[in-house]
C-alpha cells in the first residue's frame, strides 16, 4: 500500500479517508489480458492498480473498439459509472499479470452514508481521470505526427512504476492512440530509436531521453 499514499489522488488524501477506503478494499490478482469490466456493463465498484497495468478501450459509432489510453501502477478507474449510477463508458483489461485492490459499491456506498463529506474526495478522483482524458483529446489535436507520437509515450510513460520503464504496448495500439497508420508510426518510431531518444522492444518501447523529447516538442 505504500506506493498508494505516496503520490497522486489517494496521496493527497486524509489520513482517515485513507484508512476507511482501505477497510473496503478486497485484494484481487488478474492474469494478462483479463477484463476488470466491459463498455456497458453496470457499475460494480472502483478499482486501484497496485502493480501491473491496464489498456482503456472505447468503441466508436460504428461499434469498433478503439485502444484509448494505457495506465500502470498507482492509477485509479471505475468511479464515474458508481456515482452516476449508470453503464460503464469504457473497457479496462489488464496488459500483464496486474495486482489490484476492488472497493465494491456496496462498501463505498455506505462509507459515504457514514461520512458524506469524503463525497468530495471521491469527486476529486473524478476530477483527476477527466483531467487525464481532456489531455488525451488535446494531445490528439496536436498538429505534426512525431510530436503527437512524443507526447503520448511522455504521457504513456509517466503510467509506468517509474522512469526508465517500458512502456507495454504494441505498434497496433500505439498507432490508434495517435490516429496514424502503422507505416507512419513505424518511420516516426524508428527515427526516434536512430537519434536514441527511445528503445524499441517488442510490443514495448522505453524512452532514453525524456529531456530531449519534452524539448523536441517545444520547438
Amino acid at each position: 500500500m505504500k506506493l498508494l499514499g505516496e503520490s497522486g489522488w489517494y496521496g493527497e488524501r486524509s489520513a482517515a479517508f485513507q484508512s476507511d477506503l482501505m477497510g473496503c478494499a478486497i485484494a484481487k490478482t488478474f492474469d494478462a489480458c483479463e477484463t476488470l469490466y466491459h463498455h456497458g456493463d453496470a457499475a460494480n465498484g472502483i478499482y486501484s492498480i497496485l502493480s501491473g497495468g491496464v489498456q482503456i478501450t472505447a468503441p466508436a459509432d460504428d461499434g469498433q473498439e478503439f485502444v484509448l489510453h494505457r495506465e500502470g501502477a498507482g492509477f485509479w478507474i471505475g468511479d464515474l459509472a458508481l456515482f452516476a449510477n449508470a453503464k460503464r463508458l469504457v473497457s479496462v483489461v489488464t496488459t500483464q499479470e496486474t495486482q489490484a485492490l476492488f472497493f465494491p459499491n456496496a462498501r463505498i456506498s455506505r462509507l459515504v452514508q457514514d461520512k458524506p463529506e469524503y463525497i468530495r474526495d471521491f469527486y476529486a478522483l473524478t476530477h483527476d481521470n477527466m483531467q487525464t482524458a481532456l489531455r488525451i483529446m488535446a494531445n490528439l489535436a496536436v498538429t505534426g505526427t512525431e510530436k503527437r507520437l512524443v507526447l503520448r509515450l511522455l504521457h504513456l510513460d509517466e503510467g509506468t512504476s517509474k522512469s526508465g520503464e517500458w512502456i507495454v504496448v504494441s505498434q497496433d495500439e500505439l498507432a490508434e492512440m495517435i490516429a496514424v497508420s502503422q507505416p507512419t508510426l513505424h518511420r516516426c518510431l524508428r527515427r526516434l530509436a536512430k537519434l536514441d531518444l527511445i528503445e524499441l522492444g517488442y510490443g514495448r518501447v522505453r524512452l532514453l531521453d525524456r529531456r530531449a523529447l519534452i524539448a523536441s516538442c517545444q520547438t
